[in-house]
Formats: C-alpha cells, structure tokens, sequence
C-alpha cells in the first residue's frame, strides 16, 4: 500500500468524518451527477475522450487471422484463374488434335490407299462397260471376283515405299489396314457374287460402296463438323467421292436411275454437297474454279458462280419422266468432279497445317503464360504477405504508440488540472491569452498549523517534508467532498477558495465553513512522526468578498488570487485562535469553536 493510500485510509478512518464531510460529500455526488445528466460534454472532455489514431486492438490480436483471410482470397482468385485457362487450354487442345485428325485422315496411307483402289475400280468399271458393249472384247472383262483382290495385294505392295505426311513409312500403317482389308472384301465378294452372279459391274459398285463405308462414317463426320469445324474438309473430300461414284453409276449402270434407293442416295449426297459447300471456303473455290468456270456455267446457266446451283445435277424422280441435268452421269461432269476433288486435296492440306501451326502457337503462348503466372503468384503471394504483416505490425505498434501517448497526454492533463484549473487549462492548451477575471463573491479559506516553528526545529527537513505531505495529503482527499478549488501551498499554510474559477452562486459561503470545520477535525488525525503523542494543531481563517484571479508568469504560470479579500482573510487566520477558525462577512467579526 502506497502512502497517499495508507494517508486516505488513516484520514477517512472510521469516526473522523464529521456530518459536514458526509453532508459535503453528497452533495458533490448528486451535483456531479446532475451536471452529466443535463450539461452536454464539453470541447475538452470531447478532446480528451478523442482517439489520436482509431485503431481496434482486435486489429493486431487477429492480425494473423487476416492475413490468412487475404491469401486464401488471393489463392481462390489465382485458383479461379488457373480452373479458368485450364478449361481454355483444354477446348483449344481439343480444337488442336481435331485439326491435326483432320490433316492425318487427309494424308494417312489408308485413304490415299483407298481413294487408289476406288479410282482403280473404278475404271475397271468403265472398261467392262466398254467392252461388254462391243461382243468382240467381252472376254477381256475379267471377274470381279478375281480381280479386285489382286488389285488390293498389288496397290498394298507398291504403297509400302511411301511415307505418311508425318514421315512415317507406309508400310507400317498398311499392314494390319491390308490384311484385314483382304479378309473383309474376301468374303464379301463371296457373299455378293452368288447374288448378282450376272452382273460382274454391280459387284464393282457394290465393292466401291463397301470401300466407302470401311473408309468412314458419314453421319459421324456430320456429328464431328458440329464439334470442330475443321473436319469439315474431310467431310467434304468423302462427299466428293460418294458424289463421283454416284455418277459413275448413273453413267454405266442406267437402270439404277429408275431406283428408288439410289434416288435417294443422290438427293441425299447432293443436299450434303450443298452443305459442306457452305462450311468450307476451299471446297467452294475449287467448285467454283472446275466446275463452274471451266464448263462456262455462269454464263450459260446465269448464275452466281459462288452460289451452290444444283441444276445441272438433277436426276428425275422414280416413276416420273423429267429432264436429266446437263452434268448428270456425263463424261464432261464426271471429270470436273475428279478436278474439284483433286483440287480439294492440294487446297485443304495447306490450310490445316497452316490453322495447325497457328493454333499451336497460340496454345503454346498459353501454357507458357501460364506457366510463367505459376511460377510468378506464389512469389507475388509470399511478397503480398510480407507487406501485410508489415502493415499489420507497423498498425499494432501504432496502436501501442497511440495508446502511450494517451496516458501520457491523460498524465499531462492531470498534473496540469493538479497546478491550474480545468478552464483555464483548457485555454492555455488552446494557446489562448488567459485574462484575469473580476469576481463579485467568492469566499477564501487560510490555515496555518499552530507552532509550527518549534515543530519543526526539533526534527530534520526529511521529517519535515514528511509531516508536511501526510498533512497536504489528507486535507487534499478532504476537500475533494466540495466545491472548492486548492488555490497554494506554502509551508504549512494551505489557501483554499470557493465562488472561482467555476461560480457558484451563494453557496461558496456554506462549501468553505463545512470544509473548515472537517479540516479541523481531520488535522487531528494527523500524527507528528518523531513526536507520537502529539497531534497538530490547525488555525483557520475564512473571509467573503470580491477578488480578482489570473494566471501570473509565463514559464512557470501560477494561478493567483489579488484583492482585499485574500488580505483580509490572511490576517483572520493570523488573529485565529488554536483549533479554531475565524471568519469575517462585510463588517462582521466572530469566532467558531469546535
């Protein structure tokens, strides 16, 4: 326990406060409380109350958790970035190997294989056409039963030298293609010959269609073009030949026009030709350049050449007599297919690699940006972090500055309000010239011990400052139960006023005599350290009058009473007796016992 402790316990013992303190006390509770309840908050409580820096300690306790708030944010972004380009890659990656499926099938061993075979048959064909029209020479149209396979054996041979376009030996890829190719048609062959065994340039149709169907799906190359449009060029390279064939048939086989299956297949192919016409820009070309210019049909026909006229390819319906199309199952029409369809595979192999680079290019420009971002955003992410938790302790250590600060600012203030009083202090901090203020009633208070001098002769300046502070120390804790203010200090005498710097109406009168009076029976309380079984002794003296207040000094300002009165009450207190205190209203002289 402290000594300023120890001094309130031993001055608010059990039976030293006397009903004036009591009665002073409440007072000043109920006053205070008053005071808060109507007055609003002043400037400088506003002030004092004022956070330099608003900073929650929240802030640095869950600084930490922050931080991980912040890179989870920043990884769910970089998350959200990476799911996004993945799913971008992931589409262009499949745009790219559609692309290269595409220039494989157009340059793949197999369908150079099978467009030879189909051609050779083809022109088989023809010939046993040729010569089954003229009796002279139908022993040279050999069976097709023991032709075809040879041809097979014989184009599988010669193919075994060439390269893919990837470089790769045809022989590897052919193979497994020819064996099976064999097998397939073997026993096909078989199957149809005892069914159209009259009819040896059906068993070539019927062949060249079986060749068709091994090479590929036509509804799957529809479904494929939905999917990825570069595909569309395969599927025209397999429309073109579907498309010949079917002219090839009408030219040789007449009867198969009054067919109602091959009518439609023709429509069907036709329709699809317009189709795939529409979707790749290289078909077109070459359509227009073989067929159109070359047969003059633009001008003929008077039709846009860039607009699919399928006219000059009409076949009349089953059952009805209608005119043929100019180009329909002619020599002239049969060659302008071959044209386009040669033309077709010059002009689109070209045109996919050159798509396959590009989109190469792009997808590796991708993977090496993203790449790049991989490898750059945790190291932006661990920087983020660094400068996070710097700004957070550079907070936390604001905070704690600002929080020092206060209490020193709150120890400043206090110690000031302890040398002057809150108004004018609030105007000396506001750097405002304090003037000295007149009051008409206030009422000062002066106390003396009595023999102080021989008390203090009989023992050491320690012990004298000792006395003195257990003494100031209690009357200080006293006259906090008043509204009155501690004016000095000097020696044993103790000054008090009341009506100032605050006025108080009438009451200053009523605050000092009840102080007085609990003072004098307080100071008993009081032991003299080197002299036990002495108590002090107070002499008081009070006076009301007008005075006038100000500060006095610039370095070490004082707050300073000056009038009549203060003179006035300082000779009472000199002219009081022991245990006394005298006092003096106007003209009017008389002395209080206790």
């Amino acid at each position: 326990m402290s000594s300023l402790e120890y001094m309130k316990k031993e001055c608010f013992a059990s039976g030293t406060l006397s009903s004036a303190s009591l009665k002073g006390t409440f007072t000043k509770i109920q006053k205070s409380r008053r005071k808060r309840r109507v007055a609003p908050k002043t400037q400088e409580e506003t002030d004092s109350g004022c956070n330099i820096c608003s900073f929650s300690l929240s802030l640095c306790l869950g600084s930490n958790r922050t931080v991980r708030r912040i890179l989870t944010a920043c990884l769910l972004s970089f998350l959200a970035l990476l799911g996004s380009v993945s799913v971008d890659l992931s589409s262009n990656l499949d745009l790219l190997r559609a692309t290269e499926a595409a220039v494989t099938e157009l340059t793949s061993c197999r369908t150079t294989a099978i467009l030879q075979l189909i051609g050779d048959l083809q022109n088989r064909r023809s010939l046993c056409r040729k010569y089954r029209s003229n009796e002279t020479h139908q022993e040279k149209c050999t069976s097709p039963l023991t032709s075809i396979l040879p041809v097979i054996i014989r184009l599988c041979t010669d193919m075994e030298g060439h390269r893919n376009s990837q470089g790769h030996p045809c022989s590897e890829e052919l193979v497994e293609f020819c064996q099976k190719l064999r097998e397939d048609l073997t026993e096909f062959l078989n199957t149809t010959w005892g069914v159209e065994d009259n009819n040896d340039m059906s068993v070539f149709s019927l062949t060249i269609v079986r060749l068709l169907d091994i090479w590929g799906d036509m509804e799957q190359d529809i479904s494929q073009v939905k999917q990825f449009s570069d595909w569309k060029d395969v599927l025209s390279l397999r429309l073109m030949v579907t498309f010949l064939e079917l002219n090839h048939q009408f030219r040789e086989l007449p009867s198969v026009g009054t067919q109602a299956d091959f009518h439609k297949k023709w429509i069907h192919a036709l329709s699809r030709l317009t189709f795939a016409q529409l979707l790749s820009e290289t078909l077109e070309d070459c359509w227009v350049e073989n067929v159109h210019l070359k047969l003059n049909l633009t001008n003929s026909l008077k039709v846009d050449p860039y607009i699919f006229d399928s006219t000059p390819w009409q076949i009349p319906a089953v059952g009805t007599v209608g005119t043929v199309g100019i180009l329909t199952g002619s020599q002239t029409g049969i060659q302008a297919l071959r044209d386009t369809q040669a033309c077709l595979l010059t002009g689109a192999l070209p045109a996919l690699k050159l798509r396959s680079r590009a989109m190469f290019s792009g997808l590796s420009m991708r993977i090496s940006l993203l790449t790049l971002a991989c490898l750059i955003y945790p190291l932006v992410l661990v920087s983020f972090k660094q400068m996070t938790e710097w700004i957070q302790n550079y907070a936390c250590n604001l905070q704690e500055r600002t929080e020092d600060l206060k209490r020193q600012r709150q120890l400043a203030e206090d110690l000031l309000h302890q040398m002057l009083p809150k108004t004018v202090a609030k105007q000396l901090r506001q750097q405002k010239h304090v003037e000295a203020e007149s009051y008409e009633k206030v009422t000062i208070f002066f106390s003396d011990i009595v023999g102080f001098t021989t008390i203090s002769a009989s023992c050491t300046p320690l012990q004298v400052v000792e006395m003195l502070n257990n003494l100031y120390m209690c009357f200080d804790t006293r006259i906090d139960s008043y509204d009155v203010y501690k004016v000095e200090t000097i020696g044993d005498a103790y000054m008090v006023v009341s009506g100032l710097p605050e006025r108080n109406g009438d009451k200053h009168a009523d605050e000092i005599a009840k102080m007085s009076l609990d003072l004098v029976a307080a100071v008993r309380q009081v032991a003299i350290p080197h002299m036990p079984n002495k108590r002090l002794q107070l002499r008081a003296g009070i006076h009301t009058g007008p005075c006038v207040a100000g500060i006095v000094g610039y370095k070490m300002p004082r707050y300073c009473l000056f009038g009549d009165t203060v003179n006035t009450a300082s000779r009472m207190e000199s002219t009081s007796l022991r245990r006394c205190t005298a006092c003096v209203h106007t003209h009017t002289l008389s002395s209080l016992f206790v």
